[in-house]
């Protein structure tokens, strides 16, 4: 991207308050990042953080750059944008953020065709639970963002982006194995293996369950894991029963590892969404990717 890059380290660890969560998206090292920011400071002979224990803030000529930092990197992707618009070639950088399940699942395949269509767009993918991309996109360290829970912020917008079915599944050893559904009432008298809070299959889980009359605290749970892949690994082993999008099992029901199931009278159709933020200048990289998206056969990925 055409911006100093720099300033452009300087934004990212003033939005996200780390020196380790900024190396993370720039992919560089925290010591890199440390020395891009004393260069800064010494060539404006001013202090521009406050470091604290675990996190650094804005002094008061940090928040004067901070805010002239946005114009200036603000300018350079609209003079990229239209430069790319008189050439036609699409360049540039897209950072890309993911809810777990479909950064594990959707996107790797999606991306890689993208990058097939569009070779000169460098892509860096973040991958964290719903709540943490919205915030993310929020504090401009990702372009665009793509959940699987429900985002309300009033300045991001939201759009439909592809149908998910949450399924009930266990193990091919558990009683359940000859059924196809299950009344909501047998879930009370199973072990639960839950996703972790923030998640946004867990809090699609906990609405649609109430709406049913069970509260989430009236179930079993016996364990709460960080991802679909620890989770299946548990109930494969016949720990417990789990409820995952369609989407993480379809090797599963291949293999026969695990069982899926539907409820007899609770609906756990969702979709995952498009995330994007609208008070932000869309960059050509993102209005391509995002046309990409609306076109693409999201069918093909369960082949």
């Amino acid at each position: 991207m055409l911006e100093n890059f720099r300033l452009q380290v300087f934004h990212t660890l003033a939005r996200e308050k780390s020196f380790s969560k900024a190396a993370r998206i720039l992919c560089l090292t925290q010591p890199a990042v440390s020395h891009q920011i004393q260069v800064l400071e010494e060539y404006l002979e001013a202090r521009l953080f406050e470091r604290k224990k675990g996190r650094v803030d804005l002094t008061e000529s940090g928040r004067i750059l901070l805010k002239y930092s946005e114009q200036i990197l603000g300018l350079y992707e609209k003079a990229e944008k239209e430069i790319a618009d008189l050439t036609e070639v699409s360049k540039g950088r897209l950072r890309i953020g993911a809810s777990t399940t479909i950064g594990q699942y959707l996107v790797p395949r999606i991306i890689g065709e993208f990058k097939e269509r569009f070779p000169g767009i460098e892509i860096f993918l973040i991958n964290a639970n719903t709540q943490e991309i919205a915030v993310k996109l929020l504090a401009d360290s990702i372009d665009l963002g793509l959940v699987e829970g429900p985002v309300k912020e009033k300045d991001i917008l939201v759009e439909k982006f592809v149908e998910d079915e949450l399924v009930l599944i266990s193990s091919p050893k558990h009683a359940w194995s000859a059924k196809e559904k299950i009344d909501e009432s047998e879930l009370l008298q199973e072990s639960f293996i839950m996703r972790e809070e923030g998640s946004g299959t867990r809090k699609i889980i906990k609405d649609r369950l109430k709406a049913a009359g069970i509260d989430l605290s009236q179930l079993k749970i016996k364990m709460e894991l960080g991802n679909s892949e620890s989770i299946k690994a548990a109930v494969e082993a016949d720990l417990g029963v789990a409820i995952v999008s369609k989407w993480t099992i379809l090797k599963e029901k291949k293999l026969d590892t695990l069982k899926s199931y539907s409820l007899n009278e609770i609906n756990l159709v969702r979709y995952f969404s498009i995330i994007t933020n609208q008070k932000r200048f869309r960059t050509k990289p993102m209005e391509e990717f995002l046309g990409f998206l609306k076109g693409f056969d999201i069918a093909s990925l369960s082949q």
